[in-house]
């Protein structure tokens, strides 16, 4: 065993202890310690969907079962590449009443296509004059721009959410962490 697999071994097995299923289905002996993000006592792989990030994350286990409830989890952990703002389960407290089919659109405007960075993010926004606007896979638009040191997405109810940990690196795309759930326009 060399030294990159010793020191990778506590966040293999702390993840093979919360997600057994996850670590059938990821090579997790190739990826560096560094490469690992954690939010809380959760860890994020760069090497896993964005489906089987959010499966195995404590912080999402809400967002988890929506996704499994509205069968979006196939399209999450698809090729992609995909970019979503997920809500914490502290967020998804904000999740008012919904239809299965309302549910899954909620969730869907949280997805947008491509591998979209944070700085890529905050380029966009400065071309175009201090926001940026991107279709979802809803196809309703958010609204993006620079608020003191940090991004706001503003969504089609009047809402805004604040990204709260960016460039989370998925298998088939980005994940970025954001406070609020985004809701599109009635």
């Amino acid at each position: 065993m060399n030294m990159r697999s010793l020191l990778a071994a506590p966040a293999i097995l702390a993840l093979a202890a919360c997600a057994p299923s996850l670590a059938d289905d990821v090579d997790l002996e190739n990826v560096a310690p560094d490469d690992i993000a954690w939010i809380d006592e959760s860890p994020v792989y760069p090497n896993a969907t964005i489906a089987q990030n959010i499966a195995s994350a404590q912080v999402f286990s809400k967002l988890a079962e929506l996704v499994e409830r509205t069968d979006l989890g196939a399209t999450l952990d698809g090729a992609g590449p995909l970019t979503i703002f997920a809500p914490s389960d502290a967020a998804l407290t904000d999740l008012p009443p919904h239809t299965d089919e309302a549910l899954r659109r909620t969730l869907a405007y949280h997805v947008i296509e491509g591998r979209i960075d944070a700085g890529e993010l905050a380029a966009r926004i400065v071309e175009g004059g201090g926001s940026y606007q991107a279709q979802t896979l809803s196809g309703d638009t958010l609204t993006f721009r620079v608020d003191g040191d940090g991004i706001v997405i503003g969504d089609g109810a009047g809402g805004t959410a604040r990204v709260t940990m960016t460039d989370l690196n998925q298998a088939n795309g980005m994940m970025h962490v954001i406070d609020k759930v985004l809701l599109p326009a009635q």
